[in-house]
């Protein structure tokens, strides 16, 4: 909006001092003082739109991006927690402990448990919608939903 304004205003006194007869006379359309500043407004114009819309698109976008909020998620990983038995309970409250997000690797360190029978029990508790493995580079992140 201010580039706007700018633009306005320095046009407005260009074409003053055009018409002040300080600058140049219409002689031809090709030399005349007025067409120039009236292009030039008109590509600031333009370009003050087209910023103006940039802006707006950024701002609706960027609010639309929205991270896992752990403390909300808690209660509803503790109630989860309490329905799980066995090895799958030990597994999800290492991922719970770990805010929610832990990479495979991790959790096979941590449990204390074999790479396949981790990757079976995540496999069982993504099937039921509990968590979900996302592809990092040459690692899974095991995030809880």
């Amino acid at each position: 909006m201010i580039t706007f304004f700018i633009m306005y205003n320095f046009s407005n006194t260009m074409l003053d001092i055009i018409d002040s007869g300080q600058i140049g006379s219409c002689e031809s359309f090709e030399l005349c003082p007025h067409v120039a500043v009236l292009n030039q407004t008109y590509v600031g114009y333009f370009t003050s739109f087209i910023m103006l819309i940039i802006g707006v698109f950024m701002v609706i976008l960027g609010g639309s991006t929205k991270k896992p909020e752990p403390e909300g998620n808690r209660s509803k990983w503790e109630g989860v927690l309490k329905k799980l038995t066995g090895d799958e309970k030990s597994v999800y409250e290492k991922i719970v402990v770990s805010e929610g997000v832990i990479f495979q690797s991790d959790l096979v360190e941590q449990s204390g448990f074999p790479k396949a029978k981790v990757s079976r029990i995540l496999d069982k508790m993504e099937a039921r919608g509990l968590l979900e493995r996302k592809r990092r580079g040459m690692a899974n992140a095991v995030v809880l939903k």
